[in-house]
């Protein structure tokens, strides 16, 4: 078996190399056009490994404590783990706190299916997540991708949040309910996005 597990995790880092190359690729790319054009726009994201200390309290696996140096109680962040959008970060009694994405006070903007329908994504303390306030004239369909949109300045634009699982109509709008990507049982490490541009 840990041969089994030594020849996977080879696989893996074989193709997080290829994919760091790549984006070194694009970075550059990127750099280069922005030079050639005289652009003036700046794209720094910058992002940092926190580790979790415990949970808030027993029994409500929604919220952790995350051990954040330099911490500004004045910002929300993103909290990402591995691929996925796992919640955001909140100042509580001058500690960062992590609302993981079902907590029902963890939101953020998104956007959802190939039409980049805009909306509000937020937990409701169980399996699922809700975007609210879509506008009604896109077309969505179950199993169209959510990702973030980049416009609330806490996450940058696509990193991936769930799949829709039904849809529903009210008031002009339409309201979505997703499978989230997290689901990690072992949140000890995330990623905090410290700043998107």
């Amino acid at each position: 078996m840990q041969a089994k597990k030594i020849d996977e995790l080879k696989q893996k880092l074989q193709k997080c190399n290829n994919d760091h190359l790549l984006l070194q690729e694009f970075a550059t790319e990127l750099a280069t056009l922005y030079k050639e054009n005289n652009s003036t726009i700046v794209n720094r994201p910058k992002t940092e490994l926190v580790r979790t200390i415990s949970y808030e309290k027993f029994g409500n696996l929604n919220r952790v404590w995350l051990d954040v140096p330099e911490y500004n109680n004045s910002k929300i962040y993103g909290l990402v783990y591995q691929d996925f959008v796992a919640g955001i970060v909140v100042p509580k009694e001058g500690k960062a706190m992590g609302l993981l994405n079902s907590d029902i006070k963890s939101t953020y903007a998104v956007y959802v299916g190939k039409e980049k329908a805009p909306g509000i994504a937020h937990g409701n303390n169980g399996k699922y997540l809700l975007v609210d306030f879509i506008p009604a004239w896109f077309h969505i369909k179950e199993g169209d991708e959510v990702i973030t949109s980049g416009l609330d300045n806490i996450f940058f634009q696509g990193l991936k949040v769930g799949r829709v699982i039904s849809i529903s109509k009210s008031q002009g709008y339409q309201n979505v309910l997703i499978d989230q990507y997290y689901k990690a049982t072992q949140p000890n490490y995330f990623h905090i996005i410290r700043s998107v541009r």
